[in-house]
C-alpha cells in the first residue's frame, strides 16, 4: 500500500517525527474513509482501517528490530537495543492521538458524538466501573487485561496488538476531546492532555512495551535462523516486567493523586 511505504523501516525507527506524522495521516484518512463508508460505526471502523494500514510497517519494524537486537546483544545495553522501537511506537500513536483529538474538537458536537460514539460509550463504561469498589484494584486489573491482550495479540499475529493499541489511543483521544471541548476548544487541548500525562504515560507506555515484547518473540520464532532466540526471549520477559511496573505506578498515580 502507498501509506505503509511513505517511510522506510529504518526511518520509522530513527526519525520519530516522520513516524509521528505518519500516525496522524493514517488516522485522519481512516477517519474520513470510515465516516464516508461506515457512518453508523465510524469509531470502530476507524480503528480497524488504521490497523490494516499500520500492521505491514509495524511488522517490518519488529522483524528489523529483532534482527538488530541479536547483533547488538553483546555490545549494547538493554535500553540501547530497544529504545528506537519504543520511541517509534510512542511517536506513531502520539500522532494518532493528536490527530483524532483535534478532529473531535473541531467537528460539530453532533457529528463528533456520532463519529466517536463507540469510544464515548467505552469512556462511560470505564467511569462507571471505577466509581465503585477498590479503585486501584479495578484500574490495575483492567490495565493488566489490556496489557496481556497486547502481548498475546502481538505474539500470535506479529503486530496484532496494533488493533488494541489503536482502540485505546482512540478512546484516549475521545476523552481528551471531551475535556477540551468543554473547556474552550482547540486551545484547551494541551491542558486536557496534561490531565492524562501523569498516569497515562505509564499506562500507554506499558501497552507499547508489552506489545513490543510479544512482537519480538513472534519475530524470533518466525525467523527460523534466529541464532539468539533465548536471549531475545529473556529481553522480552524483561520488557514485560517493566510494563507491569509501569502499570502499578500509573495505577497509583491515577488512584491516589488524580482520583483522590
Amino acid at each position: 500500500m502507498v501509506l505503509e511505504r511513505l517511510i522506510g523501516t529504518r526511518e520509522a525507527l530513527k526519525e520519530p517525527l516522520k513516524t509521528f506524522v505518519l500516525g496522524a495521516i493514517i488516522s485522519l484518512i481512516s477517519l474520513f474513509v470510515s465516516y464516508t463508508i461506515f457512518p453508523e460505526s465510524t469509531g470502530l471502523f476507524t480503528v480497524i482501517i488504521t490497523t490494516i494500514a499500520s500492521v505491514p510497517l509495524m511488522n517490518r519494524v519488529l522483524r528489523y528490530e529483532e534482527a538488530e537486537s541479536e547483533k547488538m546483544m553483546e555490545s549494547h545495553t538493554f535500553m540501547e537495543r530497544y529504545s528506537d522501537i519504543i520511541f517509534a511506537y510512542v511517536a506513531f500513536f502520539s500522532g494518532m492521538i493528536l490527530a483524532m483529538s483535534l478532529s473531535f474538537v473541531i467537528l460539530p458536537e453532533n457529528v463528533a458524538n456520532r463519529v466517536f460514539d463507540e469510544q464515548i460509550n467505552e469512556i462511560n463504561i470505564i467511569r462507571g466501573k471505577f466509581d465503585f469498589g477498590d479503585k486501584f484494584f479495578n484500574i490495575l486489573i483492567n490495565n493488566i487485561s489490556v496489557l496481556m491482550l497486547s502481548f498475546l495479540f502481538s505474539f500470535l499475529f506479529g503486530s496484532g496488538a496494533i488493533f488494541i493499541l489503536s482502540w485505546n489511543a482512540s478512546v484516549l483521544s475521545a476523552a481528551i476531546g471531551l475535556i477540551a471541548k468543554a473547556s474552550g476548544g482547540v486551545k484547551a487541548i494541551p491542558s486536557a492532555v496534561m490531565i492524562f500525562i501523569p498516569h497515562g504515560s505509564f499506562e500507554i507506555g506499558a501497552y507499547f512495551i508489552g506489545a513490543i515484547a510479544g512482537g519480538l518473540i513472534s519475530a524470533a520464532v518466525t525467523r527460523r535462523k534466529s541464532i539468539k532466540f533465548w536471549p531475545v526471549v529473556q529481553d522480552s520477559t524483561k520488557l514485560l516486567v517493566i510494563s507491569f511496573i509501569f502499570l502499578i505506578i500509573g495505577g497509583i498515580i491515577e488512584t491516589f493523586i488524580i482520583l483522590m
